[in-house]
C-alpha cells in the first residue's frame, strides 16, 4: 500500500492583498502551474451561495461566484468562468475576500485551492 499524498494548500505569500491584481493572478497561475489537479473549496460560502462581497445575486458575477461555491476543479473553472467574461480576477476575488480592498469582508478569503 502506497504512502498516502498530502494535500497542498495554496497559501498567499506576505503582502498579497496588498499586490496590484495582476501580480496576484501571476501568483496564483504560478502556483496553479505548479498544482495542476487543484480543487476549489468553499470555505466562507455554502454550495449555491454567494460571498458577502457581491452586492448583486443576479449577472455574471453571481454566476461565476456560484461556480466557486461548488466545490470545481480549477482546471474546470476557468474555461467556464471565461465563457461568462471571467477568470483568474474571480478566482483572487475569492482568494483574499472582494474585488477592490473597500469589499466588505476584504483579507478574508471564502475559498482554498487544494492541490
Amino acid at each position: 500500500m502506497g504512502k498516502p499524498t498530502k494535500q497542498v494548500i495554496f497559501v498567499a505569500p506576505e503582502g498579497f492583498n496588498e499586490m496590484l491584481p495582476s501580480q496576484q493572478a501571476n501568483t496564483v497561475a504560478v502556483w496553479l502551474a505548479a498544482n495542476p489537479n487543484a480543487t476549489i473549496t468553499p470555505t466562507g460560502i455554502a454550495e449555491g451561495g454567494l460571498p458577502p462581497y457581491l452586492r448583486r445575486d443576479t449577472g455574471k458575477r453571481a454566476d461565476i461566484n456560484r461556480l466557486l461555491a461548488s466545490r470545481i476543479k480549477v482546471a474546470e473553472f476557468i474555461p467556464q468562468a471565461r465563457k461568462l467574461g471571467g477568470g483568474y480576477t474571480d478566482l483572487v476575488a475569492a482568494l483574499v475576500g472582494g474585488y477592490s480592498r473597500s469589499s466588505a469582508g476584504y483579507g478574508k478569503g471564502v475559498i482554498e485551492l487544494v492541490a
